[in-house]
């Protein structure tokens, strides 16, 4: 005799019920606590990193930087499966100096703009200092094209005055992910974007880098100090210095709202964790590993000389 229908779907329910759980646990696996495992060997060629910034001229004197803002994101975002508590960021520029010029790395982003970020709070005057520079520069250069990197430039109240110094390359002219809609009508077109291969030195003690993944126009910038203390400037390859260290990356969720290559980023990171001690890799968004860097006093906190 048949079961009423009733029953029988009274006894379907434990099982739907248990493949909704074992759905939800697979997704958050796959999307929130595993990061990707690495792809093909990325190479870092520090001597002839090298060698490219000590080819011509006088090596920079010293690095500042601005801490133009603060905002955070789950934990579980930045370092897969790390959980859920809110991690602290910070959006940072930083200006590499000679005694009669400078350039300036990546122009965090305008106050307004920053409103779309999580507990964002922003530093109006640390962010005008940063126009200045960019106004004071020889050369303004990106890690990459996202808008908390070159919001700065996309905001400037007098964008013709800095267009000659913007050294966007031609991947990240082009890349998906710049926001187009922030620059003003035109300004784009007025750029002249920079195309190389290999190694680029941009000037005496910086050298350029392409390292697509986080997003196409991605880039290292390495910076050598006359001092012999040497940087390498990594952007958003890694949002925290664990992802080094521990070799753990961003999850599947964080990488697919951004479309990363994420075997490209988790090569990158392994290449970062074989550098030499004495290069010293440089975390965009790490308030931790910012604090560090600045009590080791391996760079002054604030740009200076804008009168």
């Amino acid at each position: 005799m048949l079961e009423p229908a009733p029953m029988r779907k009274k006894r379907r329910w434990p099982w739907v019920v248990l493949a909704i759980i074992a759905l939800l646990l697979v997704s958050k696996h796959f999307l929130l606590d595993t990061a990707a495992a690495a792809g093909s060997e990325y190479s870092i060629d520090v001597d002839a990193l090298h060698r490219a910034a000590t080819a011509s001229g006088p090596l920079p004197q010293g690095i500042e930087v601005e801490k133009v803002g603060e905002f955070a994101f789950p934990q579980t975002l930045v370092v897969a499966g790390d959980g859920f508590h809110m991690h602290p960021m910070v959006l940072l520029s930083h200006r590499v100096m000679w005694p009669d010029h400078s350039i300036v790395i990546d122009t965090a982003m305008s106050p307004e703009a920053a409103k779309k970020l999580p507990g964002s709070k922003m530093d109006v005057a640390a962010f005008g200092r940063v126009q200045v520079a960019m106004r004071k520069a020889s050369a303004i250069v990106f890690t990459h094209e996202h808008v908390d990197h070159v919001g700065g430039v996309a905001s400037a109240p007098d964008f013709a005055a800095i267009a000659k110094k913007v050294r966007m390359t031609t991947e990240q002219w082009n890349g998906p992910s710049l926001e187009r809609g922030d620059f003003p009508p035109g300004a784009l077109a007025s750029l002249d974007p920079l195309s190389y291969q290999g190694l680029y030195a941009l000037a005496p003690g910086v050298v350029l880098q392409k390292a697509p993944g986080h997003s196409v126009g991605s880039q290292l910038l390495y910076v050598e100090l006359a001092s012999g203390v040497r940087f390498l400037f990594v952007g958003d390859i890694a949002w925290s210095s664990e992802n080094i260290t521990r070799q753990i990356g961003r999850p599947g969720l964080a990488t697919l709202l951004m479309k990363e290559d994420r075997p490209a980023v988790a090569a990158q990171l392994r290449a970062f964790a074989r550098l030499p001690a004495d290069v010293h890799v440089i975390v965009a968004h790490d308030p931790i590993a910012l604090e560090k860097d600045l009590e080791a006093g391996l760079y002054r906190r604030g740009f200076s000389g804008l009168e």
